[in-house]
């Protein structure tokens, strides 16, 4: 399946006060291909669901992890986040119903 984003960006930071590491993705979610007969809601849920796969593919179930969305676009709308949370309940379900 071809990724249905690209990564403009990736951070790495060690937290020494937390004697931990954190990884920041930026990405860019693509916009359907020609072709692609499916409405833009199930394209951006198709896209999310292939985001989470690959980010989180790397990462042990109890390694905690937190999303940040925000519209490059227009800076005055406020960031939409989901707190930080242990790897195996965050799903593209969760981002979807926030």
């Amino acid at each position: 399946m071809d990724p249905k984003f690209t990564i403009i960006d990736e951070i790495t930071r060690e937290y020494r006060k937390f004697n931990t590491v954190g990884t920041q993705l930026n990405v860019r979610l693509l916009p359907p291909t020609a072709g692609d007969e499916r409405d833009p809601v199930s394209h951006f849920i198709a896209s999310v669901t292939n985001l989470c796969e690959h980010a989180l593919q790397n990462y042990d179930e109890s390694d905690m992890v937190g999303v940040s969305i925000r519209n490059e676009v227009n800076t005055r709308d406020k960031a939409i986040g989901i707190s930080f949370r242990c790897k195996d309940q965050l799903s593209a379900d969760v981002i979807l119903n926030v």
